[in-house]
């Protein structure tokens, strides 16, 4: 029989992927490897083919007729891949192969959550803003960023399968109406029900005796008996609810496919392939949506408004909360928001890290120092359709009190530079920087932030680039001489370190996190992970602030 496999290209276990997958255990096939896909025992090895994500896989050379092999480099892709067999007699055979992320970064879900919390600021800030513009939903005719498709493919994916648990065991109410049967045919018709008859419709009298009736109905029966039924019932407004969020979400998601199919330039086929794929996802998430809204249990389900309303169901039941809390989540990725930011892969989750940390922090600033003094105006622009693009480069937000959060400013050379600010080698882009004189000093104080998306040894090859920064970002004196502008110099990172007792006695690259270490030097890393809450992120942002302005 044949059957396809998955392997490391070289040495290694081999696990089927179809036609009965096995499970692959975490971390067996990751980003920036090199793998091998086989397929055995098939009469049409030579002419089968292998695509992923609709691109054809590099073909090897076989020396048994009965097997092909093809070999699949993930390259800097860490997810869910969609491959397609194609071979004679059978048809095309989709087949999902998960790809973890490399052991330098983090997960798939770290990704989902930077997208959530960055819509989460985008919208927070928006708020605080002068802009007053709707942005709740976008037109499902015009192509979402790839970011975001990207979320809401993946929240699709946990909708339907908490759909399908909840389908399991649906929520039931016992439901009851009252029917009139022929006498003949209420054989268990209660004495009660029996009575209540008596008051409306025809009153019929025995003629037979002697009388087979109880001596308390003088031979008369109703011609109708009305019965109380009940039953089991799922159509609660709950349910009603979730039916309709499906249907919308489906509907929505064809008409991105739609338009996806048609946005491709025919001189660009890189763009082409790129929309072209995405529709097919696209029209596949909306098909599994359908079919969610079209399960047996739902056929029960009357019609009801795509719009969830908290209910002490959806406040208690888990599964129901986690259904409610994935509206959330789509309700964030159906936004009329767009940026250059979005318009990224999973494969280069490092460029969005970069952006979530500036949002992260402004949020935080906000928090912390008061909307007051807040100026937007050059983070968000609006257009007529009622769409909301946030830049995604050198952006200077002032939070107040003198101070500024900036986002891949640039600094070239000082002495072109009007303020005399600069370097004095070449033009640089730090992430993010936090300058000004209310920082606890009467000094401008200029705190440099390089966001990279590294854990463990992976942060040792990135400390050039604050070396680079606190070095060579200078200012000119009224002497002539230039002195340098950075105070402190810091590196931003998911890594959640182990530390001792002194720095002196911790192991790189958790001596980095260390407070003394931070504190003497002025230099080091500080943790900055999808997930943390507000306080922690207020907590992160005035650590950074007193380190920078300690005593020299």
């Amino acid at each position: 029989m044949a059957a396809l496999f998955i392997q490391a290209e070289g040495k290694g276990p081999a696990w089927q992927v179809w036609p009965a997958p096995e499970g692959i255990p975490a971390g067996a096939v990751r980003e920036g490897r090199s793998y091998l896909f086989e397929l055995r025992d098939s009469d049409n090895a030579l002419d089968a083919d292998l695509l992923i994500d609709d691109a054809p896989v590099e073909a090897l050379r076989s020396r048994e007729p009965r097997v092909a092999r093809w070999r699949w480099q993930p390259g800097f892709h860490a997810g869910v891949i969609e491959a397609v067999l194609r071979m004679p007699g059978v048809g095309q055979q989709r087949i999902e192969v998960t790809t973890d992320p490399d052991l330098r970064k983090l997960t798939r879900d770290d990704f989902d959550a930077m997208v959530r919390e960055l819509l989460e600021d985008t919208f927070a800030l928006f708020s605080l803003s002068a802009f007053r513009k709707g942005i709740a939903r976008q037109a499902g005719n015009k192509p979402p960023p790839l970011a975001r498709l990207e979320f809401l493919r993946s929240r699709a994916d946990e909708i339907a399968n908490t759909v399908a648990a909840i389908a399991r065991t649906p929520r039931q109410f016992l439901r009851a109406e009252e029917v009139k049967v022929p006498v003949h045919r209420a054989m268990r018709a209660t004495g009660p029900e029996i009575l209540k008859s008596f008051r409306s419709g025809e009153i019929r009298k025995e003629m037979v005796t002697p009388s087979r009736l109880p001596a308390a109905l003088r031979g008369m029966l109703p011609a109708q008996i009305t019965l109380r039924r009940r039953w089991n019932s799922v159509d609660i407004p709950e349910h009603r609810q979730i039916k309709a969020c499906l249907r919308s979400w489906s509907a929505w998601l064809s008409g991105v496919a739609d338009a996806l199919a048609k946005v491709a330039p025919p001189d660009d086929p890189e763009t082409a392939t790129t929309a072209g794929t995405w529709s097919n996802r696209t029209r596949r998430v909306a098909r599994r949506l359908a079919d969610a809204s079209a399960s047996p249990f739902m056929a029960e389900v009357g019609e009801g408004p795509a719009h969830l309303r908290m209910s002490a169901l959806f406040r208690n039941d888990p599964l129901y909360h986690r259904f409610y809390r994935l509206w959330q989540d789509m309700n964030l990725g159906l936004a009329a928001l767009f940026g250059d930011f979005l318009q990224m892969p999973l494969a280069r989750t490092y460029d969005l890290y970069e952006l979530w940390c500036f949002l992260r922090l402004l949020r935080a600033a906000a928090e912390e120092y008061g909307p007051a003094g807040m100026d937007f105006s050059r983070l968000f622009t609006t257009d007529t359709s009622g769409g909301l693009t946030i830049a995604a480069g050198a952006v200077i937000v002032p939070i107040g009190s003198g101070n500024v959060l900036c986002f891949q400013k640039q600094y070239r050379e000082y002495w072109i530079e009007p303020g005399g600010q600069g370097s004095f080698s070449r033009t640089m882009v730090p992430d993010v920087v936090l300058a000004g004189t209310g920082l606890g000093s009467t000094d401008r104080r200029v705190i440099v932030l390089d966001a990279k998306y590294r854990i463990k040894d992976g942060l040792n090859d990135a400390l050039n680039s604050i070396h680079t920064y606190r070095d060579a970002l200078v200012q000119e004196v009224n002497s002539g001489r230039t002195e340098g502008i950075v105070h402190a110099a810091y590196l931003l990172t998911p890594h959640i370190p182990a530390l001792d007792s002194s720095f002196e006695q911790t192991p790189m690259p958790g001596r980095l996190f260390h407070p003394l270490y931070r504190e003497k030097f002025r230099f080091g890393a500080v943790t900055l992970r999808p997930g943390m809450n507000m306080a922690e992120l207020q907590d992160c942002l005035k650590t950074i602030v007193a380190d920078a302005v300690g005593p020299p």
